[in-house]
């Protein structure tokens, strides 16, 4: 969301595309794509990036003096349990975590990505 105008400039999909050449992407596990526990909702609000989520990244965040509360923070899987990333999110006023694979730890960077 663009802070100065309020216009959506992302939103993301609940799922990734079916392709008619891979079998395994219409599955009923491939829709599974929430936190257990988490509350369904849409968050509208600017983006802070907070590398893992763990405690220390968010630390650094505010000794920065750049505020979470009322944010949508993007953090990278690994490092700790992502229940841990929303929840450390949560506890500094945060409206919604989105986790995502950084290829640096998990794709092309690794070797051949699908369908190589």
């Amino acid at each position: 969301m663009d802070p100065e105008s309020g216009a959506v400039t992302f939103e993301a999909a609940l799922s990734e595309d079916e392709l008619a050449e891979d079998s395994t992407s219409d599955t009923w596990w491939r829709n599974h794509t929430f936190n257990g526990y988490s509350p369904t909702g849409t968050a509208k609000a600017p983006a802070v990036y907070a590398n893992d989520g763990r405690p220390e990244d968010f630390g650094a965040l505010e000794d920065a003096g750049v505020k979470v509360q009322g944010k949508v923070v993007i953090v990278r899987y690994g490092e700790c349990f992502r229940g841990l990333k929303a929840m450390n999110a949560q506890n500094r006023g945060a409206v919604a975590t989105l986790i995502y694979s950084d290829p640096e730890d998990d794709g092309y960077v690794k070797g051949a990505v699908w369908p190589e």
